[in-house]
């Protein structure tokens, strides 16, 4: 057989990823490949059962059109969700579904033991077949906090200070492993599955423990000298303020509109104690604003407030035509949103609001997950060596392969699995 190149597979299974299927003449138009280039790859990954011809559609003329699309277990990958209160795991196939998931909470601004994060690794590794197990190709890491070019994180919600994290995962796991910011994997999540794929300006907002922007400029990320870029929520939003940031500066968008923080104003203006800055207290936040609860209403008016001047500047500067609000923004959407629009549209010159949407993350609570598999499956394809096991030939055993065993970690109450 003709040799394969490594780029027509990559265009091929990343377009059959985020596409989840496809005809052969769509696959030629979209990939820009010649047909006989897409016609020995189809035939190549097809009889190592990467793909899978599963129907034909009807023609107005000429041969019907078979529909590829992947072999859902032709590869295997582990995500990694650092969150900063919970650390969530799981077990995803080619296309992204989540078999089997792990979730463990942590306590915010505490320092986080590696080793935690291991054996959430491994709890999701032990409960694979040997065949699934043998179809494992990458880990993918979505973290919060700050990632420096050689991979230390600076996490405050994780209680972290430019640790190794990719070098300590690296020296206890065997399989390879990919880092990578929180909100970029969120926002490569919405651009290969969700409401981002037709869009090459955009922008992606992860509100929650703290506060994250991931833009991407005519099709590209934006990265910045030390792909450091995107820490929105360390803008001095509100220079007069007296609420503390986490980074130690005064009025930042993260000190006021963050989720912890909008739970602590709340509790302070009802006099209540601060004992624990808990982002997942908002809801309570969110459920009093929904029953008129004065005092709610003027904390979440406040954060978006903050949150439409911060996004104001990012649209004057970027020009997006797309901006996704992702994180606890999902939850609040219904006494949030609209007063986000609102002072957005007051401080934004009227150009830049023509044909610009605003909306809520299509990919619900799980997009962290989903983001870290995401990683996982696009670096996988980079990697020469791993595109290569990927199309590696297929068991006829691991066809519709069963889901893998549960089991409940003993002494562990807070720890959550579930089969999916």
């Amino acid at each position: 057989m003709r040799k394969i190149a490594d780029q027509w597979l990559r265009d091929l299974l990343g377009l059959l990823y985020q596409r989840r299927s496809a005809t052969r003449g769509e696959i030629t138009q979209s990939t820009g490949l010649n047909p006989a280039s897409v016609s020995h790859s189809l035939r190549y990954l097809t009889q190592n059962g990467t793909i899978l011809k599963v129907g034909e559609l009807e023609s107005n003329g000429g041969r019907r059109r078979e529909v590829i699309k992947l072999n859902e277990d032709a590869a295997y990958f582990v995500a990694v969700d650092l969150e900063g209160t919970r650390i969530r795991f799981a077990f995803t196939n080619f296309v992204g579904e989540i078999r089997y998931r792990w979730e463990e909470d942590i306590e915010l601004g505490v320092p986080l033991d590696v080793r935690r994060v291991v054996h959430g690794i491994q709890t999701v590794l032990g409960n694979l077949t040997p065949s699934q197990r043998s179809r494992v190709v990458a880990i993918g890491v979505s973290c919060a906090g700050i990632i420096s070019k050689s991979s230390q994180v600076t996490a405050v919600n994780l209680g972290w200070q430019k640790f190794p994290l990719l070098a300590e995962l690296g020296k206890r796991i065997d399989i390879p492993i990919f880092l990578e910011h929180a909100h970029r994997t969120c926002i490569q999540a919405e651009r290969w599955l969700g409401c981002a794929q037709n869009s090459n300006n955009c922008v992606y907002i992860m509100a929650g423990n703290g506060i994250g922007a991931s833009i991407y400029a005519d099709g590209r990320p934006l990265g910045g000298r030390d792909q450091m870029a995107g820490e929105l929520g360390h803008i001095v939003i509100d220079p007069n303020a007296s609420d503390r940031c986490n980074c130690g500066k005064l009025g930042c968008l993260e000190a006021i509109a963050s989720s912890p923080n909008i739970w602590r104003q709340y509790a302070e203006k009802m006099g209540r104690p601060v004992r624990h800055m808990l982002g997942s207290k908002v809801i309570e936040v969110f459920e009093r604003a929904r029953r008129k609860d004065p005092v709610a209403l003027a904390v979440l008016e406040r954060a978006a407030e903050a949150l439409g001047s911060a996004l104001a500047c990012l649209i004057n500067l970027t020009n997006p035509d797309l901006i996704i609000l992702g994180g606890d923004l999902v939850k609040g959407e219904d006494v949030l949103l609209d007063r986000i629009v609102e002072h957005l549209k007051r401080r934004t010159l009227p150009d830049f609001l023509e044909g610009l949407q605003i909306r809520v993350s299509s990919l619900g609570p799980d997009i962290g997950i989903m983001g870290a598999a995401s990683l996982a499956v696009r670096s996988a394809l980079l990697d020469s060596k791993l595109l290569r096991k990927v199309c590696s030939p297929v068991l006829n055993s691991l066809h519709g392969a069963g889901r893998p065993q549960t089991s409940h970690r003993k002494g562990s109450p807070r720890a959550k699995m579930a089969r999916v």
